[in-house]
């Protein structure tokens, strides 16, 4: 019983010390919400070629020289549309294409512009107001394809190709 009293009077004591200050602050919070990045290609033609390196200008700003282009070659092109005047940035790498068994892989080397301004994967950043258009920017697509060393269909949806890819990111 004596050990009762003891612990109710400490309880007592400490019961007594609590204090009822208390402090209270509101913090706002606001956000700045991006349209959803959306992207359209077209694909990069380099005709019928002889074996050898090919090279395709991007567009008429690319200072590269068209090497062993052949007939039915076309640039290809990205469209990123999102936040007018919004600026991103846009990294790729190189495609891989081998010819119809999967075999012969060769290198294909992008060379990408924005109108006049060539881009380099990673660091350019790009605001979207190209073309008229004040939510969008649209990139040519050229570049080198390293010698095959065969004959045949090559392509990066064959057997151990594999596709130029971008991924196009707000700052």
């Amino acid at each position: 019983m004596k050990n009762l009293f003891k612990i109710s009077a400490v309880l007592l004591v400490f019961a007594g010390l609590t204090t009822t200050a208390n402090a209270q602050e509101n913090v706002e919070v606001t956000a700045t919400v991006n349209a959803v990045i959306t992207l359209a290609h077209t694909d990069v033609a380099l005709g019928t070629i002889q074996q050898g390196i090919t090279t395709l200008d991007a567009n008429a700003n690319d200072v590269a020289t068209e090497t062993n282009v052949g007939t039915g070659a076309a640039a290809g092109s990205l469209t990123i549309t999102g936040t007018a005047s919004a600026t991103v940035t846009v990294t790729f790498g190189t495609a891989t294409l081998t010819d119809a068994g999967g075999l012969n892989a060769t290198t294909f080397t992008p060379s990408v512009y924005d109108g006049a301004a060539a881009i380099t994967s990673g660091s350019t950043v790009i605001t979207l107001n190209d073309g008229g258009s004040s939510n969008q920017a649209i990139l040519n697509i050229g570049g080198t394809l390293a010698d095959t060393g065969a004959t045949g269909s090559f392509s990066t949806t064959n057997g151990g190709g594999s596709a130029l890819t971008f991924t196009v990111s707000y700052n």
